[in-house]
């Protein structure tokens, strides 16, 4: 097991020998073995004994803590990277105009060809909808990223591309879940609630990994730098929102494996919000999608989306330190 997800509230966390004792109103409710363990993600208000701490930061096991909702807050890693001349390749190449917008254009281009062709593969088993229009769309939006000579020409294309995506991928939704367009912070909808989850999920596992390999993670290149926020674990993130969370959210809904009525209001405060069940499910799935092998085309080699992130990251590496062109996730229709 990679990564362990705890979702209940009030649990301590302790180290026993190689495992990690979970105790909630002073009784032990489970123990877990360290093993191969990669992360830890927890929501909710839960506490990590000191001992434990110092021991996953030994063993290089990062630990992330997001809210109940699903809200990143804050991220205990080992020891930064030494790897002070990635950080300084990574300076140079953002102050380089050329490289930026080309790494961008990139970044851009595969995230709405990634949008297209999941389109294109639900709609194969929905043929009453009629996605022509928007795929139509999206195409001559890929072709459109070639005009634009600067960060916010790129960024215009994407967010025309996001609005026509999204406005056709809510009519994939089954369930009786609607969804019209991607709204956030707060999620108006279960819908949104789902992608908002999953993008977080995402968004972290880029964090740990970035940070790891010696990146400063508050310097992206299509992103702009806003105090506080990690630009380029989004940058990073793009291309893999359709292939995994969009995904994974329309098998969850379509399967009935998340039904609406798990959705409520959190009393005084704006936003769906899904129950501990759901919660659970959507984590357990996650993973699944995340670990399941299948067959990568450009490569013919068997991997995972883990190992996709992975592979993403250490592209970026190569791209960063030797001035060499960035290869994205490519998702086949």
């Amino acid at each position: 097991m990679e990564t362990i997800y705890l979702v209940d509230n009030g649990l301590l966390l302790k180290r026993k020998s190689n495992r990690i004792v979970l105790k909630k109103d002073g009784k032990i409710v489970e123990e877990i073995p360290i093993l191969d363990l990669k992360r830890i993600v927890i929501f909710g208000n839960n506490q990590l004994s000191t001992e434990l701490m110092r021991y996953l930061a030994g063993r290089g096991i990062e630990v992330a803590f997001l809210s109940s909702t699903g809200r990143f807050k804050f991220r205990v890693v080992p020891e930064t990277s030494k790897n002070i001349y990635l950080r300084m390749a990574q300076h140079d190449r953002y102050r380089d105009s050329a490289f930026r917008v080309s790494i961008s254009r990139t970044i851009v281009k595969a995230k709405i060809k990634n949008q297209r062709s999941l389109l294109v593969r639900y709609q194969r088993n929905r043929s009453e909808v009629d996605l022509k229009k928007s795929l139509d769309a999206l195409k001559n939006l890929v072709e459109r990223t070639e005009q634009p000579d600067n960060i916010d020409g790129l960024m215009g294309v994407e967010g025309i591309a996001s609005k026509t995506y999204f406005e056709a991928y809510g009519k994939l939704l089954a369930g009786g879940f609607e969804f019209s367009k991607r709204e956030y912070y707060p999620a108006p909808d279960p819908v949104n609630a789902l992608l908002s989850f999953g993008y977080m999920l995402l968004f972290n596992e880029f964090g740990g990994l970035l940070e790891a390999c010696g990146f400063d993670i508050f310097l992206g290149f299509l992103h702009s730098t806003k105090y506080g926020r990690a630009s380029l674990s989004t940058d990073m993130m793009e291309d893999l929102r359709s292939p995994v969370i969009d995904r994974l959210v329309l098998y969850l809904v379509n399967k009935g494996a998340i039904k609406s009525l798990q959705f409520s209001e959190v009393e005084g405060k704006k936003g769906a919000r899904m129950d501990d069940a759901a919660r659970k499910t959507f984590l357990s799935n996650y993973e699944k999608f995340m670990t399941a092998r299948f067959l990568d085309s450009p490569t013919g080699n068997q991997t995972c989306f883990r190992e996709v992130v992975k592979a993403k990251v250490l592209g970026l590496e190569r791209a960063v330190l030797n001035r060499a062109e960035y290869m994205p996730y490519v998702f086949n229709s």
